[in-house]
């Protein structure tokens, strides 16, 4: 009797540990795959798509650190008064010809071709 009792008891644990196990059809393999290509590399929000929006935002995050560390810069050297007076001295000096007293500019022209003879 205990050796039935054994065998009925290992007959119902071996049918269902069979409904237990993972068993997908293999049409569920290929929609699996399907989607993860899809997800992948197709969609508009694909992980690829996703990874280069992110390295474009670094490089874009690089480039603004740069132009803040820019603004920060121009911004110091406006506010500097030696700076200020040094830029406008350069900028008389180059654009308006000015000089200071005693100085002597020498101006040289360039030569306008001739006109051609037709």
């Amino acid at each position: 009797m205990r050796d039935i009792s054994r065998r009925i008891q290992r007959h119902r644990l071996s049918r269902y540990a069979a409904a237990h196990r993972l068993s997908m059809p293999r049409w569920m393999w290929f929609a699996v795959a399907a989607w993860a290509l899809w997800a992948g590399l197709a969609s508009d929000h694909s992980f690829y798509q996703l990874w280069r929006l992110q390295s474009a935002s670094a490089r874009e995050h690089t480039v603004l650190e740069g132009t803040r560390y820019e603004l920060g810069r121009l911004d110091r050297q406006t506010r500097d008064p030696r700076a200020r007076l040094s830029e406008a001295e350069r900028h008389l000096r180059e654009e308006d010809g000015w000089s200071r007293p005693e100085e002597i500019i020498y101006r040289i022209e360039e030569r306008q071709a001739p006109p051609a003879k037709e």
